[in-house]
């Protein structure tokens, strides 16, 4: 018997709510619609002989449970018929698509390896396998599962269609545009191709392209509603998000998209809502971001009472920290309304990244603050507060930015001066001294990318070559303020540039509390939407964010609402940084010219 259908932690896991990752929303194919299923209901028992015979009537009840969506029954039927044959490899087969669609992907992998051992010739096993280690992130591996799948079914569109999108997360864009390209020519009736080959020119921010290949997809298939939906991904990225949420509307009043691309299209319906600053209506949209069937959902296990909009005065919440770190910063800037609002009786529990809460402790002393932890289950992120032990002692929790539903619901909401967190005043003056020591002149902090650079997230930030007449403007000594992996940008900025980037005795990456205190002692910091930035303009430091056109968070201001201390220079294309940085260049030497740091509400 396979240590898969013997081991303790497969009966727990489906005895265990669990959710299946959705599949990416250009993706083609379902292992839940695999034709090996019709397969085994058409196999006639009285035509099988020994172990085979006693396990098909089991079998087809496992099947006919896969299609009513019954998912954990199906795979307690498929282990039933593991255990007269585990090495049938149909039954490996069906009972590794039953795990997959309840969301028991380690155990999903492994039967399904086990299906393709037994019969190397089963085509699908290739495909479901390479479409889940896609959906756990898997690239490389589902490429070559996608690659084996295209020479075994040659004239089937998914393999080409799969493997130019996993090309395309991988930014091998030429290559996803070749192997489109070449299935386009053999299926020019394909709307599925002509679709995966607009959002290959998307991610390239090849706009015009992209629009034109979705259009070509609708003239082919007008309910295609991926291409309506990719249409608005477009427009919203572009920072036009009227025009977005038109097309975004339009696919979700067609009413025929799967559970997953329903969730994505919703949310960014909620994100262009945010982005025109309807906030009374967009925050209660934006709840959708917690179906876990939308891609960037994160479940939580929390023992606790989930928030919904009931009143907060005298009452006891846990807010948990959500999305990246610097939406955990961008977020608080309601905390102290929020603590206002539960008053006296009431009592706020912070759940934040561990690298926030000694900042957090300190900016906000009348709350508690606790880390929280995520780990990843079956692939899907799964999020609690370890150390609270007292759960019956809490009214309600609450992911961190439901809370705005009541707090932010206009712009006006946002009218506080100065930061909303309190840097260590004993590390400022120190960071002031040290600062001192590299000579006089205007001291600014820098940053130019996220550390997670992938093929998506890299359009959204300038190219640093750009950045070479902002490094070159007299009277700056720079500090850098970049984690991760900047040597090789350093050490450029300094043989072709000219300039010096002066780096701190300082753990940029962990001690946030620390940088929170070098920001206030800087004049200035420069840089994208990142944690950093977000750190120092939480903590009042004069931030100036060079970025993406019309991004959500400005609430369809042009600024950061959140944010008092903060300039937006923002990119008129998402293609084209040079007019941004230029606007922002003339900027910064009239405010070094200027002389001295500019007065700032709430800095240290």
């Amino acid at each position: 018997m396979t240590d898969a259908v013997q081991n303790d932690s497969l009966e727990q896991a489906l005895n265990t709510t669990a959710y299946a990752v959705p599949l990416p929303v250009d993706s083609a194919g379902d292992a839940g619609a695999s034709k090996a299923l019709q397969t085994v209901l058409q196999i006639k028992s009285s035509k099988t002989e020994g172990r085979l015979r006693k396990a098909i009537p089991i079998l087809k009840r496992a099947v006919r449970k896969i299609n009513e969506g019954q998912y954990r029954s199906a795979a307690q039927l498929g282990l039933e018929a593991l255990h007269i044959d585990e090495n049938l490899a149909m039954a490996n087969h069906v009972t590794a698509i039953a795990l997959d669609k309840m969301g028991v992907a380690s155990f999903a992998l492994e039967l399904y390896e086990r299906a393709l051992k037994l019969d190397p010739n089963e085509p699908e096993v290739y495909q479901n396998l390479g479409l889940l280690a896609w959906r756990m992130e898997l690239h490389d591996v589902a490429e070559q599962f996608f690659r084996i799948f295209c020479r075994m079914m040659p004239n089937m569109v998914e393999g080409p269609n799969n493997l130019a999108c996993v090309l395309r997360d991988k930014g091998l864009f030429n290559d996803a545009i070749e192997v489109l390209r070449t299935a386009i020519y053999a299926n020019q009736e394909s709307a599925l191709l002509w679709n995966s080959l607009g959002t290959v020119m998307m991610e390239q921010t090849n706009f015009d392209n992209a629009i034109l290949f979705y259009e070509q997809a609708l003239q082919i298939e007008p309910n295609l509603a991926r291409a309506y939906h990719n249409i608005g991904y477009c427009r919203a990225t572009e920072g036009d998000h009227k025009t977005a949420l038109e097309h975004i509307q339009k696919a979700l009043d067609l009413d025929v998209m799967p559970d997953n691309e329903r969730a994505e299209s919703e949310h960014a319906r909620a994100v262009s809502l945010i982005g025109i600053g309807k906030l009374d209506e967009a925050w209660e949209a934006y709840e959708c971001r917690n179906n876990p069937r939308y891609s960037g959902a994160t479940c939580y296990s929390i023992p606790a009472k989930k928030w919904d909009g009931e009143p907060l005065e005298g009452k006891k919440i846990l807010v948990v920290g959500e999305q990246g770190l610097g939406d955990e910063v961008m977020f608080m800037n309601m905390g102290h309304d929020l603590i206002d609002r539960l008053g006296p009786e009431g009592h706020l529990t912070i759940g934040v990244v561990p690298r926030l809460k000694t900042l957090f402790e300190r900016s906000f002393p009348k709350a508690t603050v606790t880390p929280h932890a995520t780990i990843r289950s079956n692939g899907m992120p799964l999020r609690g507060c370890p150390h609270i032990t007292d759960w019956e002692s809490y009214d309600y929790w609450a992911p961190m930015a439901s809370v705005l539903r009541v707090l932010r619901t206009d712009i006006s909401d946002f009218d506080k001066p100065g930061g909303f967190l309190t840097a260590d005043p004993d590390r400022v003056e120190h960071w002031r001294e040290e600062l001192e020591k590299l000579g006089p002149g205007y001291k600014a902090g820098l940053l130019w990318k996220s550390m997670l650079m992938s093929a998506k997230r890299s359009k959204y930030y300038s190219p640093f070559s750009q950045w070479k007449k902002t490094l070159r403007t007299e009277g700056i000594t720079w500090i850098n303020l970049q984690y991760g992996d900047c040597e090789e940008d350093i050490a450029r900025a300094e043989k072709e540039f000219g300039v010096k980037i002066h780096q701190l005795d300082i753990d940029l990456k962990n001690n946030l509390d620390d940088l929170a205190a070098l920001c206030v002692a800087l004049e200035l910091v420069v840089g994208p939407m990142n944690a950093t930035t977000n750190i120092a303009a939480g903590s009042g430091t004069q931030v100036a964010i060079i970025g993406a056109p019309n991004a959500w968070p400005y609430l369809g201001t042009g600024q950061l609402p959140w944010y008092p201390t903060a300039k937006v220079f923002c990119a008129d294309s998402i293609s084209d940084w040079k007019p941004a940085m230029a606007r922002f260049n003339a900027w910064l030497e009239q405010e070094v010219s200027g002389g001295g740091k500019t007065s700032v509400a709430g800095a240290a």
